[in-house]
This record gives C-alpha cells, structure tokens and sequence, in this order.
C-alpha cells in the first residue's frame, strides 16, 4: 500500500511539472503588441483603433497594416542599448505583412510615423 502510495505521489509532481513546461512552451507562442496612437486628433473613428498590429512570435516581430499608409517610418529600437534594429520607410497596402527577426533578447519600442499616423509599442523578447 505504502509503494502504490508513493506511485501515485510521484506521478503526480511528474504531471505537475510537464503542465509547466506546456505552460513555458505557449509563451512562445503568439503575443500582441499594444500600440498607442500620438497622432493628436483622432484620424480614425475610435481612438482605441489602431491602423497597425504588431504580434510576436517567438522571436520573429510581424507587423500587419490593416490599411494603406504611404511612406510610413518604422523603426525598431532596443530600450536597454539605443540600438536601432530597423529603421526604413514602406508604402503600405491593406494586408500588407512585414517580419522581422530580432536576434536578442530585451526590451523594445516599435514606432510608426507617416503623414496620417503616428504610434508606438513597447514589447520583450525572451532567449
């Protein structure tokens, strides 16, 4: 009875701790950026509405335009070093998907500027 007793013990912390490696695995998965308008005067009908969406995936930054912006900034910049990761200008159309591979782990801001718009977004890579 004794040894069934610790079976069942065992297997127990044994499911405990896969259950918290699933848990590690699915915060890898797919996250999404806030991003934060600073465009003034609402350009859009709903100031919680934001032109861009930016999702992480693992180490991989997608950002998908949900409308046409021309000769939209966007840069990309390491909080804790001021390094610049990206820094370039797009004519963007509905649908459009950009991804960019960040190589490092840390804290980061992404930022939009172009004629109708303005925002950014501060997000983490983990290792």
């Amino acid at each position: 009875m004794r040894k069934l007793s610790l079976l069942f013990i065992l297997l127990f912390l044994l499911s405990g701790l896969v259950g918290a490696g699933n848990c590690l695995q699915q915060s890898n998965g797919k996250r999404k950026v806030s991003i934060k308008s600073t465009t003034g005067v609402p350009v859009f009908r709903s100031p919680v509405y934001s032109p861009v969406q930016v999702f992480i995936y693992g180490n991989v930054l997608m950002i998908d335009f949900r409308e046409s912006i021309k000769d939209v900034l966007v840069k990309i910049e390491s909080i804790e070093t001021n390094e610049i990761i990206l820094l370039k200008s797009y004519d963007v159309q509905v649908g459009t998907v950009i991804n960019v591979p960040i190589y490092e782990s840390g804290i980061f801001q992404i930022s939009f500027s172009a004629d109708v718009y303005r925002g950014y977004g501060e997000f983490m890579i983990y290792e």
